[in-house]
């Protein structure tokens, strides 16, 4: 993993942004690096990095896209069709499970997936 620490990626009001093998983080979040914080953020990162992984990195945009252009349709706020991409669902769920990469099974993101969710 190798984390780049600058001012444009992610977009502002974002803190990371995995694209294997790479970490960008924003720079106003630099301070951050020897606290709970810092290790948390990394963690969901290194989710998606195994998100990536399974699919290819362009699948794994390609679905991301679409899944975010899904909720946004039926939700039409940015935040909330964000939280409800299907691979950020199980980054945020777990990234504080230190454990989950290693029990983690291939394509545990299918379960958050809306589309194979029941309505509730």
């Amino acid at each position: 993993m190798i984390v780049v620490i600058n001012r444009f990626i992610p977009f502002k009001g974002y803190t990371a942004m995995a694209v294997y093998p790479f970490v960008f983080v924003r720079k106003e979040f630099e301070s951050y690096q020897h606290s709970e914080e810092w290790k948390r953020m990394i963690l969901h990162e290194k989710i998606h990095f195994a998100q990536q992984k399974e699919l290819l990195l362009i699948t794994f945009y390609f679905i991301y896209f679409l899944d975010f252009l899904f909720q946004l349709l039926i939700h039409k706020n940015v935040s909330k069709a964000y939280r409800l991409i299907c691979f950020e669902q199980e980054a945020y769920q777990n990234e504080k499970n230190k454990s989950y990469l290693s029990t983690r099974k291939r394509f545990s993101w299918r379960k958050y997936f809306q589309y194979f969710r029941k309505r509730v």
